[in-house]
């Protein structure tokens, strides 16, 4: 017998393995219930929840405040701007869809129009920018 488990020489030695394994669960299993079911553990984790919102609570007050020392913005800043970038967003994206249905109203054509005429023109290939250097 080894450790309340007794070997056979009949059985897999994987078999026998799946049965220690087995065991060694239910026993682990059996000594967790009986720990997490007292008092005592439910208030040392109500503890130490409490502990690590409070800690996470201060590491975050002092990483505001540092950052703010470098004039670097919080999370809570860049929070702020992306909320404000996706409301212009959304009413650029209302006045797109209003200009549109102006137009097409009007009976012009779409919001797309042609841009400025280029006239500016690429360097040519003998230019003394373009020239290789030896």
């Amino acid at each position: 017998m080894y450790g309340g488990f007794v070997m056979s020489k009949d059985k897999d030695p994987a078999e026998l393995f799946r049965e220690w394994v087995n065991q060694w669960e239910r026993a682990v299993d059996s000594f967790s219930n009986q720990l997490m079911g007292t008092d005592e553990f439910s208030r040392a984790m109500n503890t130490m929840q409490n502990s690590q919102l409070q800690f996470q609570k201060v590491f975050g007050e002092l990483m505001a405040q540092h950052l703010a020392n470098l004039n670097m913005p919080s999370r809570r800043d860049v929070q702020h701007l992306a909320e404000v970038i996706h409301d212009l967003d959304t009413r650029l994206s209302r006045m797109e869809v209003k200009l549109d249905r102006l137009s097409a109203a009007s009976g012009g054509a779409s919001a797309t129009r042609p841009g400025p005429k280029r006239t500016r023109k690429p360097p040519s290939a003998t230019s003394p920018a373009n020239k290789k250097k030896d």
